[in-house]
This record gives structure tokens, sequence and C-alpha cells, in this order.
């Protein structure tokens, strides 16, 4: 019967995309397993997930701030923890809120998105979260106009003042 109740705990806090979601939505701090690269990045982190989307090699990918636990990268010394990490999803082998929220965005994050992500999914909402940028108009090629001819406007009722119109 432990063994039905441990497997019953594991299926439970399994990955899945609505679990990320609520993360994100409700600013939940989460500790995830993760099937990273070795050596030092299979391991149990605790991260706040900010950003849900799609990779530029097509994979569902989650941006989160990585405040603890193994890490490839921190193992290698190129980024250490604490720091912004991209997760692929199908390497997220568990998931489990600790019950704490994150109510301010960490150093670096970025409101508008995520550079590499070719779409954004769920991006959090901070309190203090600034307007998005507008991107700046594109010139349009100047378009060709008809040529005009030198004829009179044609006046329909002579007798109506324009304020009327």
């Amino acid at each position: 019967m432990k063994l039905h109740g441990a497997l019953k705990g594991l299926i439970c806090e399994i990955a899945s995309l609505d679990s990320i979601v609520d993360a994100i939505k409700g600013r939940k701090v989460v500790v995830i397993y993760y099937d990273g690269d070795e050596p030092g990045g299979r391991g149990i982190r605790q991260i706040e997930p900010v950003c849900l989307g799609v990779s530029k090699a097509g994979n569902k990918v989650l941006r989160a701030w990585d405040s603890e636990g193994a890490s490839h990268t921190g193992y290698k010394g190129e980024q250490p923890l604490p720091g912004w990490r991209l997760f692929r999803l199908d390497k997220i082998l568990s998931n489990k809120p600790t019950g704490e929220v994150y109510n301010q965005p960490r150093p670096g994050y970025n409101f508008n998105g995520d550079k590499s992500m070719v779409s954004v999914i769920l991006n959090a909402v901070f309190d203090n979260n600034p307007p998005p940028q507008e991107q700046p108009p594109q010139e349009q090629p100047p378009q060709e106009q008809p040529p005009q001819t030198e004829e009179p406007p044609l006046n329909i009722n002579p007798q109506t003042p324009e304020e009327e119109i």
C-alpha cells in the first residue's frame, strides 16, 4: 500500500502544461526535477516560472528564474545561480508548488516576452508591468498615384452651403 501512495503522489506531481500555466498565472514558486544536460544539470531545482513559449527548435519551453539546485551551466561556471534559465517542458519530469508566491520580477525580466522564443504563449503579469512597447511603424514604399487630370470639381448643388453637408 505504501507503493500505491508513492506512485499516486508522483503521478500528481508530473509536470503538465496546465500546471505550468497555473504557476505562471499565480506567480508560484515551484520545485521541479529537470532532466538537464550532464554534468550537473539533472536534478531538483527551485524556480519562478515567468514565460511559456515555443523555442526556435519548435519545443515548448519555460523561462524561469532558477534560484537554487542542479544546473549544468552553473556547474561549468558559465552562469552561476541564481539566474535566468530556459527549460524544455518535455524535460521537466515533476513539478510541485512550494506554497510561496513571488510578486516582483527578477532583474533582467523582459515584460515583452523572450528573444529565445519564436512565440510566447503566456508571460507573467505583475502589478508594476509597464505597457507593452509599441513597435515603430515600418516605412511603406510610396504608392504610385494615378495621373491627375485637370477637370473642374463637380458641383452638384451650388445652393447648399458647405456647413450643412
